[in-house]
């Protein structure tokens, strides 16, 4: 069975992704991978290749397969491997780009969800920059706490955290518009999860 371009290229992000993560396993004790916790994130990044297709298997194989959706999901954590392995987060500046980027995926990715439940442009506009923002400040919270663990390595600071969140919260806002105006369901499009019809795949 041939695959459709899209489901190769959500392939070949999954696998790209798992394989980031993986990958410091083989080697922790290179200096950049110290105090990152590269073993809880080998477990847990790879989980974010499946969360939608669980979903999509549980609601009984549903047409059409949301790939745009599944792959948005999966850039974050594929952005925060690579950064990690090749070493990026050690450039200046570097840092803001998966904030920005990873928070415009996750938030396109569940926009694309909801849209089609909430029909209006405005909230779920309004859905994907509160849950972005709220991820990203929770996401900053958690690090605070790994930090004054001790047992990190991190050593966050307020200007850090600041442009985290600056960059948390304008990805999520951009994220939110591009589902809003270029992506928005078709008109007809059923309303449920990702715009998701009762028939089989």
């Amino acid at each position: 069975m041939r695959l459709a371009p899209a489901a190769v290229l959500d392939l070949a992000v999954k696998v790209a992704a798992i394989g980031l993560a993986v990958a410091p396993l083989f080697d922790l004790s290179s200096s950049h991978f110290e105090g990152k916790a590269m073993g809880l994130r080998a477990v847990l990044w790879p989980i974010s290749t499946i969360v939608i297709p669980l979903v999509w298997w549980g609601r009984g194989r549903p047409t059409p397969y949301p790939y745009l959706a599944d792959i948005a999901l999966v850039v974050p954590f594929l952005l925060d491997a690579a950064g990690n392995v090749f070493g990026w987060f050690a450039i200046s500046g570097f840092d803001a780009i998966p904030h920005f980027v990873g928070w415009l995926s996750f938030t396109v990715a569940f926009c694309l969800a909801v849209a089609p439940i909430v029909e209006r442009r405005p909230v779920a506009f309004g859905l994907g920059v509160g849950l972005g923002a709220s991820v990203a400040i929770l996401w900053e919270i958690g690090e605070y706490l790994v930090q004054q663990s001790g047992q990190s390595g991190l050593q966050l600071t307020y200007a850090n955290t600041i442009q985290d969140l600056a960059m948390g919260l304008s990805g999520s806002a951009v994220g939110a518009l591009l589902v809003t105006t270029l992506l928005w369901p078709a008109p007809g499009t059923p309303r449920a999860l990702f715009g998701w019809s009762t028939a089989r795949a």
